[in-house]
């Protein structure tokens, strides 16, 4: 200790050394943390384990026939490989899809108690389900295609061995006069108003037979009927209900003539489309209960693409772990972050956070106990979301089912290396080469004994305070007695000035290391979203167009669009994968030739909700997220491509998507900087 204390140089020298040493130890691990989630082994049961390749057609077996290869090619990822609607990308969709092996179809003309007849089969997969993610295929596929996909998904239940059925004879309507409407009025009263409402809204939330949520329609908006909204069709509905969903049949309880009373009550309750002259928007984002409208947007948005763990082909863990954080996101230099726990439970979520502190959260990235980077969670995106809309879904996570998931600090690099880095890749924003996005939990589940990921990074830290601290005290009482304190008047000040030096030396170094997070959220989500294209109220012939256009520019931002597309649309951002392999993101700005300028709405409608390109590719659902996507409400998707069609044309030529390879990442992978048209990891 004399030694040390003998020359004030040398109690620095050494406790620099020791602080570098600490600091490298930091940048070791932090570029060495967690290579594989330790806590983790959920390998994607009960989803489909089968469908465990890239792109669809890789797992149709060398013998399968015709109707099997287009099922596995174009229905197995939400419907499963062996028909029971656990697809890969189910996890996300509500209602969940079809579980053929039941038996049971909605949307038929047979009697109650019958299965649907090949023609009602034929005729859904030809042109869809309306408002929903059930895709039309009639310009895919020849009409021989579809019989045969149709006689194979038959196979999946035996009620289909018996005798063919036959559609049921619908009587003549009942004339829909003010004696009708009032007869319909009452039935619906007795029969309909317990879970659609007195006016038809109520969307209450329900179970169906398979435990799974299922929301009650809106009576109102007859362009969200999946069955379709023809008055033959809504009798079939009333009179056989909608198996599995909580809708049951009244073919015993009301006459015929009864039925066709509340269809034609239930007809008089539209009101007009917010497209038409005289409508307003009036989707379940404009609903009054802040948990229903939170629900909405939290299911709609990208809340469920980093917060719920997902498994090495891509499939979420939402029946248990739904929001409860867990995933790995890499963003070098800045950190490793692990998301954040989104359900209610008090310790390891948000249970303990009022709705406006999450509120601020998800527009501003600032919590009480810390800033958060946007490479980390792109909270400039949501920025956008009004307040109302971000009360809503803090309102709504509050009421997530507890799940005791400790997701660790930031894992941060060594302060020099942060430093550095940050200078060479140019300030403020810093940004990184790529993000990494890692399969499996991170966080720490309901288990005793287990450590949390930063634990050595919060030795180190520690450390690294203790031998400043130290070091400090040692340098105060180094050296001869005589020569500790300055000793004239200009020795004081010189000692002042390098200390004041210091001193903000080491403030501007760690403000510059924690780039970007001192910057003002506004200033921050301006220069993100400053240049998204506004409609031009002059472009639009009347004000209902506009306000559509102008509800697709919020979701465009809010639902991060522009963070794979780009502001203006051109796309060209790298994404790879070995579950995946290699896709760049679509232009979708109006071009004609590169862009969407010659898709149809249909067509854009069906790449949004049911990841079907326009050629008739699958889209993977971690690429593009239909699945969280195929949860709008049909007045957001058209808003969505009323925003489309009026983004100005991007000449921009993107290349095919690249099939799985041997040299792909094995952790998903973004490239933040457009055009990297070079297949694989690299």
């Amino acid at each position: 200790m004399k030694w040390l204390l003998a020359s004030r140089w040398r109690v620095f020298f050494i406790a620099l050394a020791f602080l570098l040493v600490l600091d490298m130890g930091r940048s070791l691990y932090a570029h060495s943390a967690a290579a594989r989630p330790p806590y983790d082994d959920w390998n994607g049961e009960p989803y489909d384990l089968k469908l465990a390749a890239w792109p669809p057609s890789a797992n149709v077996p060398a013998d399968a026939s015709p109707g099997q290869k287009i099922y596995i090619e174009r229905c197995a990822v939400c419907h499963g490989t062996d028909g029971d609607g656990k697809g890969v990308a189910a996890p996300s969709i509500y209602p969940r899809p079809r579980d053929f092996t039941q038996g049971q179809f909605k949307y038929k003309t047979t009697a109650p108690g019958q299965p649907p007849s090949d023609a009602d089969l034929i005729g859904i997969v030809r042109d869809g389900l309306p408002a929903s993610p059930m895709p039309y295929f009639r310009d895919l596929l020849t009409e021989d295609e579809i019989t045969a996909v149709v006689e194979y998904l038959k196979g999946f239940s035996p009620v289909f061995a018996g005798a063919a059925p036959e559609s049921m004879a619908i009587p003549p309507r009942v004339l829909p006069d003010d004696a009708s409407l009032a007869r319909g009025k009452t039935l619906f009263e007795a029969n309909c108003a317990s879970c659609h409402g007195a006016d038809g809204r109520a969307r209450l939330t329900l179970k169906d037979s398979n435990g799974y949520e299922v929301h009650a329609r809106d009576l109102t908006a007859p362009w969200t009927f999946r069955g379709g909204s023809a008055p033959e069709q809504l009798w079939l509905r009333v009179t056989h209900g909608l198996a599995p969903s909580p809708m049951p049949p009244f073919a015993d309880k009301l006459t015929e003539n009864e039925r066709w009373d509340v269809v034609n009550y239930v007809l008089s309750l539209a009101r007009v489309a917010p497209w038409a002259p005289g409508g307003k928007l009036d989707s379940p984002r404009d609903v009054a209960d802040p948990v229903k409208r939170g629900e909405y947007i939290a299911h709609t948005e990208i809340c469920g693409l980093c917060h719920t763990p997902i498994n090495r082909s891509g499939i979420y863990r939402g029946d248990d772990y739904y929001l409860a954080g867990g995933m790995r996101v890499g963003a070098y230099p800045h950190a490793t972050f692990v998301s954040r726990n989104l359900t209610a439970d008090p310790e390891t979520g948000l249970g303990d956070k009022s709705v406006d502190e999450i509120a601020g959260i998800i527009r501003n990235g600032r919590a009480s106990d810390r800033t958060l980077n946007f490479w980390g969670m792109p909270w400039m995106f949501l920025h956008s979301l009004t307040e109302d809309d971000a009360r809503a879904v803090a309102a709504y996570l509050k009421t997530l089912p507890p799940v005791k998931n400790d997701e660790p600090a930031p894992v941060e690099y060594g302060f020099v290396e942060t430093l550095v880095m940050k200078l060479a890749r140019g300030l403020p924003v810093a940004a990184p080469e790529v993000l990494t996005y890692a399969d499996g939990n991170y966080a720490r589940p309901a288990s005793p004994g287990l450590l949390p990921l930063d634990w050595p990074q919060r030795g180190l830290v520690a450390a690294q305070w203790i031998v400043l601290v130290g070091g400090l005290g040692l340098w105060i009482v180094a050296g001869p007695r005589e020569r500790r304190l300055p000793a004239t008047r200009r020795s004081w000040v010189l000692t002042a000035l390098a200390v004041v030096g210091v001193a903000l030396a080491a403030l501007v170094a760690s403000v510059l290391a924690n780039l970007p997070k001192p910057f003002p959220p506004d200033i921050i989500a301006e220069q993100v979203l400053g240049s998204l294209p506004e409609p031009d109220p002059a472009a639009f012939q009347t004000p209902e167009a506009l306000a559509l256009a102008q509800r697709g520019e919020y979701i465009y931002a809010s639902a991060s669009c522009a963070f794979c597309h780009g502001t203006d649309g051109a796309g060209g951002a790298k994404i790879n994968w070995s579950a995946m392999g290699t896709i760049w993101t679509r232009n979708i700005s109006s071009d004609v030739e590169t862009g969407l300028g010659a898709w149809s709405d249909a067509e854009i409608a069906r790449a949004i909700r049911s990841g079907v390109s326009r050629d008739g590719r699958q889209l993977h659902w971690q690429g593009m997220t239909w699945d969280h996507f195929a949860n709008f409400d049909e007045e957001d998707v058209r808003a969505v491509i009323a925003y489309l069609r009026i983004l100005p044309p991007v000449e921009h030529e993107i290349p095919i998507y690249s099939p799985p390879s041997p040299d792909d990442c094995s952790i998903y992978t973004f490239w933040t900087v457009p055009d990297n048209f070079t297949p694989g990891c690299k």
